[in-house]
């Protein structure tokens, strides 16, 4: 409930409170069973959105999308609530809460990367709407994750023997460092005093339902659409204008009139344009974002941006060739992850949908020292669920770890504007056809923009193993 649909972002820790309360009462084996049973329950849950259209193209197989990613997510919960039973039984008392809470963060942090992981329903990207937020710029969403955990963890663990007084210290100990560690972050924050905001940006939101946009009129209808859309925006003088993920449902390699139209249009308006498309060069098809810059091109793309993170599963086929003869596999994706030379472009970087979730991604292209970020995303496939909503959820989270603005266009929303502070100074509903305007500014990254996913995951696999290793020192 602390996630989209409902938001009640104050739940999570007493959620938690029942979870570390049952597996440290259980027997280690035990409890990674009965953890194992709660993550599927947790992700089944939390994954339901993944069907809502895609499932109308795999008919009987439907749940696979679902059930499937469930099956092997929900092992996260089942080490962290192997980690906390042995903890109950090995370690000192108070530091129990510690190795659950790190225990739990840090198999968030595994399943959420690399190729074949599944971000989603990450707990710090729910918190990042509560109070807690300015923890993120200090250390990342896992560490929202892992302070979330800590306070249910401790409140957990001292209900089970509510008159041992070590746990009420630690319980009391960890609410009130929590609560005050979080002011003082609040109180240091670089965000809090960004610089104001003076280049202006816009993003269009077509409003195009999938099924139609997958029609055999989409692709008339998003061209009259977004160029319609598009036009007034002159008056605006907006510096760069922003269509969604694959808003132009054709191979634009092959379709140099096209190119021409779209370049012409940002000569016109005398502005870079991001357009998102197909690109076939006959052995690949990627996912691309157009750059059309008039200043460096004023017939065709100035720059391509190729999608590097897709959906495994969904947008392709990870691993051997064989696995395209089992039943349904036909209809999954023929994308190739893209290897771009050049990640940002005068300035900004790019993320296609999916990559936004990914906390490793966004750090990694700060190398670059990118001003803004752009989300393109086409969230019409998962309708009015939570999905859209929590993937909106994943740009605020990105604000705030990277100190950058970020500018977000989705098909059907939501679009909008986010600082670095993760207010959204623009932002859209769902299902409608709308322009979003505003401005954007400098940077102010704070610690977590410098420092990375990789301390904060050393960090927490150290605080799980350490109290074991100080108990078998002294034994």
């Amino acid at each position: 409930m602390a996630f989209p649909l409902a938001t009640w972002w104050w739940i999570a820790p007493f959620a938690f409170a029942g979870l570390v309360y049952s597996w440290s009462s259980l027997a280690p084996r035990t409890a990674a069973i009965v953890g194992y049973a709660s993550g599927l329950l947790f992700f089944t849950l939390g994954f339901a959105w993944f069907g809502e259209t895609a499932g109308a193209l795999v008919g009987p197989a439907a749940p696979i999308l679902d059930l499937g990613p469930a099956l092997a997510e929900a092992l996260a919960f089942a080490f962290a609530a192997y980690a906390t039973s042995l903890a109950a039984r090995r370690c000192d008392a108070r530091a129990v809460p510690f190795v659950a809470a790190a225990a739990f963060a840090l198999a968030e942090q595994v399943r959420s990367s690399t190729v074949l992981g599944v971000p989603i329903e990450q707990l710090g990207v729910a918190m990042v709407d509560s109070p807690l937020r300015p923890l993120a710029a200090f250390a990342g969403g896992y560490g929202l994750t892992f302070v979330t955990v800590l306070l249910g963890a401790a409140l957990g663990w001292w209900l089970q023997a509510p008159r041992d007084a070590r746990r009420a210290r630690t319980m009391l100990a960890i609410w009130v460092g929590v609560a005050l560690g979080t002011a003082l972050a609040y109180a240091v924050w670089p965000a809090r005093h960004y610089a104001p905001p003076t280049k202006r940006v816009a993003a269009v939101q077509g409003g195009i339902a999938q099924s139609i946009k997958q029609s055999d009129t989409g692709l008339a209808l998003s061209l009259q659409r977004y160029t319609a859309m598009t036009l007034p925006l002159r008056a605006q003088h907006p510096s760069l204008i922003l269509w969604p993920e694959t808003v132009i449902t054709t191979d634009l390699l092959r379709a140099p009139e096209l190119r021409a139209r779209f370049a012409k249009l940002a000569a016109d308006l005398g502005t870079t344009l991001y357009t998102g498309g197909f690109w076939d060069d006959g052995t690949r098809l990627e996912n691309a974002l157009l750059i059309f810059d008039p200043r460096v091109n004023r017939r065709d793309i100035a720059a391509l941006y190729i999608k590097e993170q897709l959906v495994p599963f969904a947008e392709h086929v990870p691993g051997p060739a064989w696995l395209r003869r089992l039943p349904y596999a036909d209809l999954i994706g023929r994308f190739t992850p893209g290897h771009n030379a050049i990640e940002t472009y005068d300035g900004v970087t790019a993320l296609i949908c999916w990559e936004s979730f990914f906390g490793d991604i966004a750090h990694g292209r700060l190398r670059d020292n990118p001003s803004l970020f752009l989300i393109a995303t086409d969230d019409a496939w998962f309708g009015t669920t939570e999905g859209p909503y929590e993937h909106a959820q994943a740009a605020t989270l990105r604000a705030v770890e990277t100190g950058r603005w970020v500018l977000r266009s989705a098909a059907t929303g939501i679009s909008g504007i986010v600082a670095p502070d993760g207010t959204w100074t623009q932002r859209t509903v769902l299902n409608v056809a709308t322009v979003v305007v505003g401005d954007v500014g400098a940077p102010a990254p704070g610690p977590y923009a410098r420092l990375g996913p990789i301390p904060i995951g050393l960090a927490m696999a150290l605080i799980v193993v350490l109290p074991f290793a100080l108990r078998m020192r002294r034994t």
